[in-house]
């Protein structure tokens, strides 16, 4: 008897997981697994969408590699198990012409190239002469030279089209953190912000020759107060995330002072903890918040535009925001440190 018992709990135990769920008890679809996050956009409609979410970079774990027939298994035995190279704690990030993704790493110490349209992962700086101990900040030329903030080597290295060193640029004692990197393209200029002098240093991207330092610390225009990421849009104006004044301070190509906006607080325009900054081709500057867990975009002005992003793990979602790359496609590029990994967003131009 107590044998059937069992049996008949043991059935209708079945029965009941197969009784499909009631609709509103229905979990809510993963937009990471489901596809929703290509229908990610900012501001939510009706208004008219001006951002939208495109894809998250890792690494080698984006790119599955085609695994071995079942008649080569049998022939060749087992595959030994591939260790695949990710990113742990990115920072700095630019993109090529030809769109290619350089990602610092900071405790991984390298430069990851991740390439989407060849579907491939390389590195820089990780051997032999030129080799990095805690990369940073990286700038790309349209040749193809590679820039890399190095601050623990205190320089910024040079490597060409091929991934070899061939200029390091800082002398004793002239940096002492550099971070983020930036070139002005129009002038032939590499900027560096050095977080621990609270200043910017200008070089000739050319031959590396010290051009000139803007800033000292303080709260005053043109003072910083530990800056930690810079930009240059098609003028030549520079864009400092001045992150401990909690503002962004823009510079002529001369270096003079332009203007500053941002100030602390939780509010429309307010920022905490700005780090990564970029300008698109109309003009918007779009700052990355290390606190508020996204990025800000403001008008040429400093106006306030747009939020986006939230914490959390999910697409358009954040964990402390780095490094930030606009590209000519107007493509936005971030560095998500604390999820391991690039977001990349599309801004989508307005139809006149």
């Amino acid at each position: 008897m107590r044998l059937r018992l069992e049996s008949l709990i043991a059935v209708l135990g079945a029965a009941i997981l197969l009784v499909p769920a009631p609709l509103g008890a229905q979990r809510k679809p993963d937009p990471r697994t489901s596809g929703q996050a290509l229908n990610l956009v900012w501001p939510l409609p009706p208004e008219a969408p001006r951002i939208k979410y495109v894809a998250s970079y890792r690494g080698e774990v984006d790119f599955e590699q085609k695994k071995p027939s079942r008649w080569k298994r049998l022939l060749l035995g087992p595959e030994e198990p591939k260790l695949v190279s990710v990113l742990f704690k990115p920072y700095g990030v630019a993109v090529s012409k030809t769109g290619q993704i350089y990602v610092t790493d900071t405790v991984q110490r390298k430069v990851f190239v991740i390439d989407p349209a060849a579907k491939t992962v390389s590195f820089l700086g990780d051997q032999g002469p030129g080799r990095v101990q805690k990369p940073i900040g990286v700038a790309l030329d349209d040749d193809g030279k590679a820039f890399v903030a190095d601050a623990t080597l205190k320089r910024i290295y040079g490597y060409d089209a091929y991934g070899n060193l061939i200029i390091a640029i800082g002398h004793e004692g002239e940096l002492e953190n550099p971070s983020g990197l930036t070139l002005d393209t129009k002038n032939k200029l590499l900027y560096v912000a050095d977080s621990q002098t609270h200043r910017v240093l200008c070089y000739s991207a050319t031959d590396g020759v010290f051009v000139r330092a803007i800033g000292e610390r303080g709260p005053a225009p043109g003072q910083f107060n530990f800056p930690t990421n810079v930009s240059a849009d098609k003028a030549g104006r520079l864009y400092v995330a001045d992150t401990m004044n909690f503002r962004v301070q823009v510079f002529g190509p001369d270096g003079a002072f332009v203007r500053a906006f941002g100030s602390v607080g939780d509010s429309a325009g307010n920022l905490a903890r700005p780090k990564g900054v970029g300008v698109d081709s109309e003009g918007h500057i779009y700052v990355a918040d290390a606190t508020f867990n996204g990025f800000e975009i403001f008008d040429g002005e400093g106006s306030p535009l747009l939020s986006v992003g939230v914490a959390g793990n999910g697409p358009g979602e954040f964990v402390l925001p780095a490094g930030l790359f606009v590209d000519d496609q107007d493509r936005i590029y971030v560095a998500d440190q604390g999820n391991a990994r690039v977001q990349v967003f599309q801004y989508l131009r307005q139809s006149r």
